[in-house]
């Protein structure tokens, strides 16, 4: 659920509805399931807002309106796990 203004002590950089217009706008392959990375989003949310946006307002933003960082998993889907195991115990 998107926090509110308040929340987050009015660091917004515009009003929550233009934000997850924004947001919304900008996050379109998202929706299909594909990873959001920061720092190209920080260039179209400066095109759409005219003004100068820092990375952690970006982060700031994302979380404001319910997303959550998730980190790349650690393995490679076609690796092999039993060759990593033997990797592993020697």
């Amino acid at each position: 659920m998107p926090r509110t203004k308040r929340d987050h002590q009015n660091r917004a950089i515009a009003m929550l509805e233009q934000e997850a217009q924004i947001l919304d706008e900008v996050l379109v392959g998202s929706a299909q399931g594909r990873a959001v990375v920061a720092p190209p989003l920080k260039e179209k949310i400066k095109e759409r807002l005219g003004k100068r946006v820092v990375l952690s307002t970006i982060y700031r933003m994302l979380v404001r309106h319910g997303w959550c960082k998730l980190a790349p998993d650690s393995t490679h889907p076609q690796g092999n796990a039993a060759l990593r195991e033997d990797w592993r115990k020697n």
